[in-house]
Parts: C-alpha cells; sequence; structure tokens
C-alpha cells in the first residue's frame, strides 16, 4: 500500500458472532468496507495486543480489549457464544476524505477467551483470540463407524456395511 500524501493507516476489526458482527476501527466516525460498516473506537477504548511467535513454534495470538464500557455491556458479552468465532484484523489505507481506500488481511483468527473487568467507572473486556491454523493441529475423533456418519449426515446409509465386511476375507481372481 502506498501510504504517501494525505493518506493513513489505520486497523479494521471485524469479530463474527451469532447474534450479529462487531466491527471496529481505529479511528472516529463510521467507515465501510466490503459491505461491513466499522464504528470507530479511537484513542484507550479499543486496544489490539501484539501478535508475537512463542519460542516453542506455537502460533501466535491476539487480544483484543476493550474499555471505557458499560458494565450492562460486558454482561451482555459474557452471555454471547464467542468462543471458536471469527476474529479478523485489517490493515487499511485511509484516503484525504477518510474513506478506506485498500485494505489487507494482517491477522485472522478465532476467539478463544473473554476476560472482563468490572470498574467501578468504566468496565474493560478483553477478548483473547487464536490463530486459525492452530485449528489445523486438533483432533477430531471421526470414525467410520454408522453412528459418526448419521451424527455428520442425517439419514446417509454409507457406512453401515462396513463392520458386516471388516474382518470378511474375498479371494480375488483365480
Amino acid at each position: 500500500m502506498d501510504t504517501s500524501g494525505d493518506r493513513n493507516l489505520g486497523l479494521l476489526v471485524q469479530c463474527r458472532f451469532d447474534n450479529g458482527d462487531l466491527a471496529m476501527f481505529t479511528g472516529h466516525g463510521t467507515v465501510e468496507w466490503e459491505g461491513v460498516t466499522y464504528l470507530g473506537a479511537a484513542g484507550q477504548m479499543l486496544r489490539i495486543g501484539e501478535a508475537q511467535e512463542t519460542s516453542g513454534g506455537e502460533m501466535p495470538g491476539l487480544t483484543l480489549t476493550l474499555s471505557g464500557l458499560d458494565p450492562e455491556v460486558v454482561a451482555l458479552a459474557e452471555l454471547e457464544e464467542f468462543q471458536r468465532r471469527r476474529v479478523t484484523l485489517r490493515l487499511a489505507l485511509f484516503g484525504p476524505e477518510g474513506q478506506i481506500e485498500a485494505a489487507d488481511v494482517l491477522w485472522d483468527g478465532l476467539a478463544d477467551t473473554l476476560d472482563s473487568d468490572d470498574g467501578p467507572e468504566a468496565a474493560t473486556a478483553t477478548l483473547a483470540c487464536e490463530e486459525r491454523a492452530m485449528d489445523l493441529g486438533r483432533k477430531r475423533p471421526f470414525y467410520y463407524l454408522p453412528e459418526d456418519q448419521q451424527r455428520r449426515f442425517p439419514g446417509d446409509r454409507f457406512f453401515d456395511l462396513v463392520q458386516a465386511i471388516q474382518n470378511r476375507e474375498d479371494t480375488w481372481g483365480r
């Protein structure tokens, strides 16, 4: 991205939850990018933690902290199903008029945990996220059994005969 002239860089954060998207950016007002309206959360209201790779070769995580919230908003956030929901961080190039000219994905991951602090004046909520590539290393128990197939695809009878032919000895050819 060419940042020469009267252009500025900013960050766009999009969290995809079941009850709707939460989209914010590091600026004032509202901007739109690819059909999503981002609300400005400038200053200390939105903080994005560093994504650093650990010495064990693990994928980097990311933290998003919202501060200055009404405690009721934090209580509602804690009721939301947030785990394993997609979180995308984009680096955006803003033109002289404040519109987004280009935006590239900087980080893409999944929400993991939500920590909140209900302070007397204002509450904070910190969403810890993990890289989507971490999902590739997770074991998912799936066996070639009719029960597993029914859980995934109700009514499918593809594996019904697997157990019947599993130990069967067939002679091919002569």
